[in-house]
Protein backbone atom coordinates (compact mmCIF):
# COMPACT_ATOMS: atom_id res chain seq x y z
CA UNK A 1 0.00 0.00 0.00
CA UNK A 2 2.70 2.36 1.02
CA UNK A 3 4.67 1.34 -1.92
CA UNK A 4 1.78 2.11 -4.28
CA UNK A 5 1.26 5.51 -2.77
CA UNK A 6 4.91 6.16 -2.99
CA UNK A 7 4.82 5.35 -6.66
CA UNK A 8 1.83 7.56 -7.24
CA UNK A 9 3.58 10.31 -5.37
CA UNK A 10 6.64 9.90 -7.51
CA UNK A 11 4.56 9.91 -10.66
CA UNK A 12 2.77 13.09 -9.53
CA UNK A 13 6.04 14.79 -8.78
CA UNK A 14 7.37 13.85 -12.16
CA UNK A 15 4.27 15.21 -13.86
CA UNK A 16 4.44 18.43 -11.95
CA UNK A 17 8.04 18.81 -12.85
CA UNK A 18 7.31 18.21 -16.48
CA UNK A 19 4.44 20.70 -16.41
CA UNK A 20 6.70 23.23 -14.76
CA UNK A 21 9.32 22.75 -17.46
CA UNK A 22 6.73 23.10 -20.19
CA UNK A 23 5.42 26.27 -18.56
CA UNK A 24 8.93 27.66 -18.49
CA UNK A 25 9.43 26.74 -22.10
CA UNK A 26 6.12 28.41 -22.93
CA UNK A 27 7.17 31.54 -21.07
CA UNK A 28 10.49 31.51 -22.79
CA UNK A 29 8.80 30.98 -26.14
CA UNK A 30 6.35 33.78 -25.37
CA UNK A 31 9.17 36.10 -24.38
CA UNK A 32 11.04 35.15 -27.48
CA UNK A 33 7.92 35.83 -29.55
CA UNK A 34 7.50 39.23 -27.87
CA UNK A 35 11.14 40.05 -28.48
CA UNK A 36 10.82 38.94 -32.09
CA UNK A 37 7.63 40.96 -32.45
CA UNK A 38 9.38 44.00 -31.02
CA UNK A 39 12.36 43.44 -33.29
CA UNK A 40 10.02 42.89 -36.22
CA UNK A 41 8.23 46.13 -35.36
CA UNK A 42 11.59 47.95 -35.29
CA UNK A 43 12.52 46.35 -38.59
CA UNK A 44 9.17 47.39 -40.02
CA UNK A 45 9.60 50.97 -38.84
CA UNK A 46 13.15 51.09 -40.16
CA UNK A 47 11.89 49.63 -43.44
CA UNK A 48 9.24 52.35 -43.68
CA UNK A 49 11.87 55.00 -42.91
CA UNK A 50 14.26 53.56 -45.46
CA UNK A 51 11.44 53.35 -47.98
CA UNK A 52 10.68 57.04 -47.38
CA UNK A 53 14.35 57.92 -47.84
CA UNK A 54 14.55 55.76 -50.91
CA UNK A 55 11.35 57.41 -52.23
CA UNK A 56 12.85 60.84 -51.60
CA UNK A 57 16.11 59.79 -53.23
CA UNK A 58 14.11 58.38 -56.11
CA UNK A 59 12.26 61.69 -56.53
CA UNK A 60 15.54 63.57 -56.38
CA UNK A 61 17.01 61.22 -58.94
CA UNK A 62 13.98 61.70 -61.15
CA UNK A 63 14.30 65.48 -60.83
CA UNK A 64 18.00 65.28 -61.64
CA UNK A 65 17.33 62.97 -64.54
CA UNK A 66 14.73 65.44 -65.76
CA UNK A 67 17.22 68.30 -65.35
CA UNK A 68 19.87 66.28 -67.16
CA UNK A 69 17.40 65.52 -69.92
CA UNK A 70 16.55 69.24 -70.23
CA UNK A 71 20.27 70.09 -70.14
CA UNK A 72 20.94 67.47 -72.76
CA UNK A 73 18.15 68.86 -74.93
CA UNK A 74 19.55 72.39 -74.43
CA UNK A 75 23.05 71.20 -75.31
CA UNK A 76 21.67 69.53 -78.40
CA UNK A 77 19.99 72.79 -79.41
CA UNK A 78 23.20 74.71 -78.72
CA UNK A 79 25.13 72.16 -80.70
CA UNK A 80 22.73 72.60 -83.60
CA UNK A 81 23.07 76.38 -83.31
CA UNK A 82 26.87 76.05 -83.20
CA UNK A 83 26.77 73.89 -86.30
CA UNK A 84 24.69 76.54 -88.08
CA UNK A 85 26.98 79.30 -86.79
CA UNK A 86 30.03 77.32 -87.88
CA UNK A 87 28.60 76.97 -91.36
CA UNK A 88 27.85 80.72 -91.42
CA UNK A 89 31.37 81.41 -90.16
CA UNK A 90 32.83 79.24 -92.88
CA UNK A 91 30.73 81.11 -95.43
CA UNK A 92 31.85 84.48 -94.05
CA UNK A 93 35.47 83.30 -93.94
CA UNK A 94 35.29 82.42 -97.60
CA UNK A 95 33.65 85.80 -98.30
CA UNK A 96 36.26 87.63 -96.22
CA UNK A 97 39.06 85.86 -98.03
CA UNK A 98 37.57 87.01 -101.30
CA UNK A 99 37.20 90.56 -99.96
CA UNK A 100 40.80 90.45 -98.68
CA UNK A 101 42.02 89.47 -102.11
CA UNK A 102 40.00 92.28 -103.67
CA UNK A 103 41.29 94.76 -101.07
CA UNK A 104 44.85 93.62 -101.67
CA UNK A 105 44.42 94.18 -105.38
CA UNK A 106 42.81 97.58 -104.74
CA UNK A 107 45.58 98.48 -102.27
CA UNK A 108 48.18 97.65 -104.89
CA UNK A 109 46.31 99.85 -107.37
CA UNK A 110 46.02 102.66 -104.76
CA UNK A 111 49.74 102.37 -103.96
CA UNK A 112 50.54 102.63 -107.61
CA UNK A 113 48.19 105.59 -107.92
CA UNK A 114 49.84 107.24 -104.90
CA UNK A 115 53.20 106.87 -106.55
CA UNK A 116 51.83 108.46 -109.70
CA UNK A 117 50.16 111.24 -107.67
CA UNK A 118 53.38 111.78 -105.70
CA UNK A 119 55.28 112.21 -108.92
CA UNK A 120 52.61 114.57 -110.23
CA UNK A 121 52.61 116.46 -106.89
CA UNK A 122 56.38 116.87 -107.01
CA UNK A 123 56.12 118.04 -110.59
CA UNK A 124 53.30 120.47 -109.75
CA UNK A 125 55.17 121.68 -106.62
CA UNK A 126 58.20 122.38 -108.77
CA UNK A 127 56.06 124.17 -111.34
CA UNK A 128 54.26 126.08 -108.54
CA UNK A 129 57.58 127.09 -107.03
CA UNK A 130 58.81 128.25 -110.39
CA UNK A 131 55.54 130.08 -111.05
CA UNK A 132 55.63 131.64 -107.57
CA UNK A 133 59.17 132.84 -108.13
CA UNK A 134 58.12 134.24 -111.48
CA UNK A 135 55.13 135.99 -109.84
CA UNK A 136 57.35 137.34 -107.04
CA UNK A 137 59.78 138.63 -109.61
CA UNK A 138 56.91 140.07 -111.64
CA UNK A 139 55.46 141.69 -108.51
CA UNK A 140 58.87 143.08 -107.58
CA UNK A 141 59.28 144.45 -111.08
CA UNK A 142 55.75 145.87 -110.91
CA UNK A 143 56.53 147.55 -107.57
CA UNK A 144 59.86 148.83 -108.93
CA UNK A 145 58.08 150.06 -112.05
CA UNK A 146 55.34 151.78 -110.05
CA UNK A 147 57.85 153.24 -107.62
CA UNK A 148 60.09 154.42 -110.46
CA UNK A 149 57.15 155.96 -112.30
CA UNK A 150 55.92 157.67 -109.13
CA UNK A 151 59.41 158.85 -108.21
CA UNK A 152 60.02 160.13 -111.74
CA UNK A 153 56.67 161.95 -111.64
CA UNK A 154 57.37 163.41 -108.19
CA UNK A 155 60.90 164.47 -109.12
CA UNK A 156 59.80 166.10 -112.37
CA UNK A 157 57.97 168.95 -110.57
CA UNK A 158 60.86 170.06 -108.31
CA UNK A 159 63.27 169.62 -111.24
CA UNK A 160 61.04 171.89 -113.29
CA UNK A 161 61.08 174.41 -110.44
CA UNK A 162 64.89 174.21 -110.29
CA UNK A 163 65.21 174.57 -114.06
CA UNK A 164 62.81 177.51 -114.25
CA UNK A 165 64.49 179.20 -111.28
CA UNK A 166 67.93 178.78 -112.83
CA UNK A 167 66.63 180.10 -116.17
CA UNK A 168 65.12 183.15 -114.49
CA UNK A 169 68.28 183.81 -112.48
CA UNK A 170 70.41 183.36 -115.61
CA UNK A 171 68.29 185.83 -117.60
CA UNK A 172 68.33 188.43 -114.82
CA UNK A 173 71.96 188.98 -114.01
CA UNK A 174 71.23 192.19 -112.15
CA UNK A 175 68.42 190.77 -110.02
CA UNK A 176 67.72 192.48 -106.73
CA UNK A 177 68.84 190.75 -103.54
CA UNK A 178 65.29 190.22 -102.23
CA UNK A 179 64.14 188.64 -105.49
CA UNK A 180 67.31 186.56 -105.68
CA UNK A 181 66.79 185.29 -102.11
CA UNK A 182 63.20 184.44 -103.02
CA UNK A 183 64.34 182.33 -105.99
CA UNK A 184 67.08 180.70 -103.89
CA UNK A 185 64.44 179.75 -101.27
CA UNK A 186 62.34 178.15 -104.05
CA UNK A 187 65.46 176.35 -105.21
CA UNK A 188 66.18 175.03 -101.69
CA UNK A 189 62.57 173.87 -101.17
CA UNK A 190 62.67 171.94 -104.43
CA UNK A 191 65.97 170.30 -103.48
CA UNK A 192 64.66 169.49 -100.00
CA UNK A 193 61.52 167.92 -101.51
CA UNK A 194 63.61 165.80 -103.88
CA UNK A 195 65.91 164.77 -101.03
CA UNK A 196 62.93 163.79 -98.88
CA UNK A 197 61.41 161.65 -101.64
CA UNK A 198 64.73 159.93 -102.38
CA UNK A 199 65.30 159.28 -98.66
CA UNK A 200 61.87 157.64 -98.43
CA UNK A 201 62.74 155.26 -101.24
CA UNK A 202 66.15 154.43 -99.78
CA UNK A 203 64.68 153.84 -96.31
CA UNK A 204 62.09 151.50 -97.80
CA UNK A 205 64.53 149.51 -99.93
CA UNK A 206 67.46 149.47 -97.53
CA UNK A 207 66.81 148.47 -93.92
CA UNK A 208 69.72 149.58 -91.76
CA UNK A 209 70.62 147.97 -88.43
CA UNK A 210 69.40 149.65 -85.24
CA UNK A 211 71.81 151.47 -82.95
CA UNK A 212 70.04 151.20 -79.59
CA UNK A 213 70.76 153.28 -76.51
CA UNK A 214 68.93 154.98 -73.64
CA UNK A 215 67.03 157.99 -74.87
CA UNK A 216 64.41 160.47 -73.67
CA UNK A 217 61.18 160.37 -75.69
CA UNK A 218 60.62 164.06 -75.06
CA UNK A 219 64.04 164.93 -76.47
CA UNK A 220 63.36 162.78 -79.55
CA UNK A 221 60.02 164.57 -80.06
CA UNK A 222 61.73 167.96 -79.71
CA UNK A 223 64.36 166.98 -82.30
CA UNK A 224 61.62 165.79 -84.69
CA UNK A 225 59.76 169.11 -84.36
CA UNK A 226 62.93 171.11 -84.99
CA UNK A 227 63.26 169.78 -88.55
CA UNK A 228 59.61 170.43 -89.46
CA UNK A 229 58.32 173.71 -90.87
CA UNK A 230 55.30 174.42 -88.65
CA UNK A 231 52.74 176.82 -90.20
CA UNK A 232 51.85 179.85 -88.05
CA UNK A 233 48.19 178.75 -87.66
CA UNK A 234 49.09 175.25 -86.37
CA UNK A 235 49.54 174.82 -82.63
CA UNK A 236 51.57 171.92 -81.22
CA UNK A 237 50.79 170.67 -77.69
CA UNK A 238 53.79 168.81 -76.27
CA UNK A 239 53.65 166.25 -73.44
CA UNK A 240 54.54 167.48 -69.96
CA UNK A 241 55.97 164.13 -68.80
CA UNK A 242 58.92 162.13 -70.13
CA UNK A 243 59.94 158.44 -70.33
CA UNK A 244 63.35 156.92 -70.99
CA UNK A 245 63.48 153.90 -73.35
CA UNK A 246 66.08 151.75 -75.08
CA UNK A 247 65.77 152.64 -78.78
CA UNK A 248 67.40 153.93 -81.94
CA UNK A 249 66.68 157.63 -81.41
CA UNK A 250 67.57 158.58 -85.02
CA UNK A 251 65.00 156.15 -86.43
CA UNK A 252 62.30 157.11 -83.91
CA UNK A 253 62.89 160.76 -84.73
CA UNK A 254 62.16 159.97 -88.39
CA UNK A 255 58.95 158.19 -87.35
CA UNK A 256 57.77 161.05 -85.13
CA UNK A 257 58.58 163.73 -87.72
CA UNK A 258 56.73 161.79 -90.43
CA UNK A 259 53.60 161.35 -88.33
CA UNK A 260 53.64 164.98 -87.12
CA UNK A 261 54.07 166.23 -90.69
CA UNK A 262 51.05 164.14 -91.76
CA UNK A 263 49.06 165.51 -88.80
CA UNK A 264 49.94 169.12 -89.73
CA UNK A 265 48.97 168.48 -93.36
CA UNK A 266 45.67 166.89 -92.20
CA UNK A 267 44.72 170.21 -90.51
CA UNK A 268 45.21 172.10 -93.80
CA UNK A 269 47.81 174.19 -91.97
CA UNK A 270 45.17 175.50 -89.56
CA UNK A 271 44.51 173.45 -86.42
CA UNK A 272 46.04 171.64 -83.48
CA UNK A 273 48.30 168.63 -82.97
CA UNK A 274 48.41 167.06 -79.49
CA UNK A 275 51.23 164.71 -78.48
CA UNK A 276 50.87 162.52 -75.37
CA UNK A 277 53.23 160.12 -73.58
CA UNK A 278 51.46 157.41 -71.52
CA UNK A 279 53.63 155.27 -69.22
CA UNK A 280 52.29 151.73 -68.58
CA UNK A 281 55.27 150.38 -66.57
CA UNK A 282 56.59 147.81 -69.10
CA UNK A 283 55.46 149.72 -72.20
CA UNK A 284 54.99 153.32 -73.25
CA UNK A 285 52.42 154.78 -75.64
CA UNK A 286 53.03 157.87 -77.77
CA UNK A 287 49.82 159.36 -79.18
CA UNK A 288 49.54 161.95 -81.99
CA UNK A 289 46.08 163.52 -82.30
CA UNK A 290 45.11 166.14 -84.88
CA UNK A 291 42.01 168.24 -85.48
CA UNK A 292 41.80 167.39 -89.17
CA UNK A 293 38.74 166.01 -90.97
CA UNK A 294 39.66 162.41 -90.20
CA UNK A 295 40.54 159.32 -92.24
CA UNK A 296 37.83 157.52 -94.27
CA UNK A 297 37.18 153.91 -93.22
CA UNK A 298 38.00 152.70 -96.75
CA UNK A 299 41.47 154.22 -96.44
CA UNK A 300 42.09 153.06 -92.84
CA UNK A 301 42.81 149.44 -93.85
CA UNK A 302 45.45 150.43 -96.43
CA UNK A 303 47.13 153.34 -94.71
CA UNK A 304 50.29 151.37 -93.77
CA UNK A 305 50.58 149.56 -97.14
CA UNK A 306 53.64 150.40 -99.26
CA UNK A 307 53.03 152.82 -102.16
CA UNK A 308 49.54 153.69 -100.89
CA UNK A 309 48.89 157.43 -100.69
CA UNK A 310 45.97 159.83 -101.00
CA UNK A 311 48.21 162.82 -101.71
CA UNK A 312 48.91 164.31 -105.11
CA UNK A 313 52.62 164.19 -104.34
CA UNK A 314 54.60 161.68 -102.28
CA UNK A 315 55.93 158.16 -102.61
CA UNK A 316 53.38 156.48 -100.36
CA UNK A 317 56.21 154.94 -98.34
CA UNK A 318 56.26 157.15 -95.24
CA UNK A 319 53.82 155.27 -92.97
CA UNK A 320 55.05 151.92 -94.26
CA UNK A 321 58.58 152.88 -93.21
CA UNK A 322 57.25 154.09 -89.83
CA UNK A 323 55.55 150.73 -89.31
CA UNK A 324 58.76 148.83 -90.13
CA UNK A 325 60.83 150.95 -87.73
CA UNK A 326 58.32 150.55 -84.88
CA UNK A 327 58.22 146.79 -85.43
CA UNK A 328 62.04 146.72 -85.39
CA UNK A 329 61.74 148.09 -81.84
CA UNK A 330 59.29 145.29 -80.93
CA UNK A 331 56.38 147.72 -80.89
CA UNK A 332 53.13 148.35 -82.74
CA UNK A 333 51.55 151.27 -84.54
CA UNK A 334 47.83 151.79 -85.09
CA UNK A 335 45.39 154.54 -86.05
CA UNK A 336 41.79 155.39 -85.21
CA UNK A 337 39.53 158.13 -86.51
CA UNK A 338 37.74 160.46 -85.90
CA UNK A 339 39.48 162.24 -84.35
CA UNK A 340 42.59 160.88 -86.01
CA UNK A 341 44.96 159.46 -83.39
CA UNK A 342 48.13 157.57 -84.27
CA UNK A 343 49.21 155.33 -81.36
CA UNK A 344 52.76 153.95 -81.14
CA UNK A 345 53.35 151.34 -78.41
CA UNK A 346 56.95 150.56 -77.51
CA UNK A 347 58.55 148.27 -74.90
CA UNK A 348 60.58 150.37 -72.47
CA UNK A 349 63.42 147.79 -72.18
CA UNK A 350 65.04 149.92 -69.49
CA UNK A 351 67.96 148.08 -67.87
Amino acid sequence: MMTLQSKESDVKSTDEWMVSDELKELDAAENELVEKERHLTMLTNESFSKMKEISKINRDLQNRIKSLQELSASLNRKNDELKIANKELERKTIHNNQVSLELKEKLERVTQKEKELSMQRDFLAKRLDETTQDLVKAEKFAIIGELSARLAHDLRNPLSVIKNTMDVMADKQNMKIDERLKHIARFKRAVQRMSHQIDDVLDFVKKTEMVSHKASLRSIIDSAISVILIPPNVKIFLPQNDVTVICDSRKLEAVFSNIMLNAIQATDDNGEVKIRIIDTNTHVKIEFEDTGSGIPSTVMQKIFDPLFTTKQTGTGLGLSICKNIVEQHGGTISVKSPPTIFVITLPKNVL
